[in-house]
């Protein structure tokens, strides 16, 4: 119910989060390489115009090859978290298409921060579960307003995140999300919710509880917490003025089905305001 996302702040992901970061991030990507509905959505998007790519947030790369598909002409991903990163290098290395990119100067990784996105001018710039991740109206502005700044006269910005359809309705005890394999080992995951209702949204206090088979046979157990704001379609709308930007579309779905209040999805795409 809840989406982790990738989170691009200029703290780490797995700051302050006990256990190996690496280990994080390879159970990170267990859970989201699974995740394909949207691969098909970005590809026809990038499609619609093709130009240079800004993925904020990127994690580990999930997206960058739909993107690159779509004829995006260079893609250009940013995330906080160096074990993420690490992550994202090494599926580039492991993916032909993606090599080929890297090597004609075309897909690049690099530490960063979203509320202030690389200089340059950009076609597309995606957010795809970020926003639950800023803390609040204050750092989202802040984030929409900077990517404003860089994107391209005829550029948009992408938000991608859980739609009003997929908030828990009440708060949820700790329970078996899934059990999975990494490397011929067993991963279970398991996660409890607390939520409250703000002027400004839903807030989430998201707890996972993981536990992965080391090789040598012991188990180790990796408690992460994520608070987590949902804003309101009003709350958000109004941030995008602020920021300079308007809305062009919006959709509930990764089929383009219209966004009302029992989508899984909320999916708008801003330009800048005229």
């Amino acid at each position: 119910m809840i989406d982790a996302g990738s989170q691009a702040l200029s703290a780490d992901i797995f700051a302050g989060q006990p256990g190996d970061a690496d280990l994080l991030a390879a159970i990170y990507d267990l859970e989201h390489d699974a995740v394909s509905e949207d691969l098909a959505f970005y590809r026809r998007l990038v499609r619609r115009t093709r130009g240079t790519l800004l993925d904020l947030g990127c994690g580990s790369g999930r997206l960058f090859r739909p993107f690159l598909e779509g004829g995006a002409s260079g893609v250009r991903g940013i995330d906080g978290s160096p074990a993420l990163l690490r992550r994202a290098e090494l599926r580039i290395t492991s993916d032909q298409t993606l090599a080929d990119a890297a090597a004609a100067g075309r897909l690049s990784v690099e530490l960063g921060d979203v509320r202030r996105p690389p200089k340059g001018r950009w076609r597309w710039m995606m957010a795809v579960g970020v926003l639950p991740h800023l803390d609040g109206p204050e750092a989202a502005v802040r984030m929409l307003a900077a990517a404003a700044g860089r994107l391209a006269p005829d550029g948009r910005l992408v938000l991608d995140d859980i739609g009003p359809g997929g908030m828990p309705v009440r708060d949820l005890p700790l329970s078996l999300d899934w059990e999975r394999d990494l490397d011929g080992r067993s991963v279970i995951r398991r996660s409890q919710l607390t939520r409250r209702e703000s002027p400004d949204g839903l807030r989430v206090d998201y707890l996972t509880m993981t536990d992965a088979v080391r090789p040598d046979g012991t188990i180790a157990r990796l408690p992460a917490r994520f608070r987590l704001w949902y804003p309101s379609q009003s709350v958000l709308e109004g941030l995008l003025d602020e920021a300079g930007l308007a809305i062009e579309l919006t959709y509930g779905s990764h089929d383009l089905e219209p966004l009302d209040a029992e989508s899984d999805r909320r999916i708008v795409i801003a330009m800048r305001r005229r």
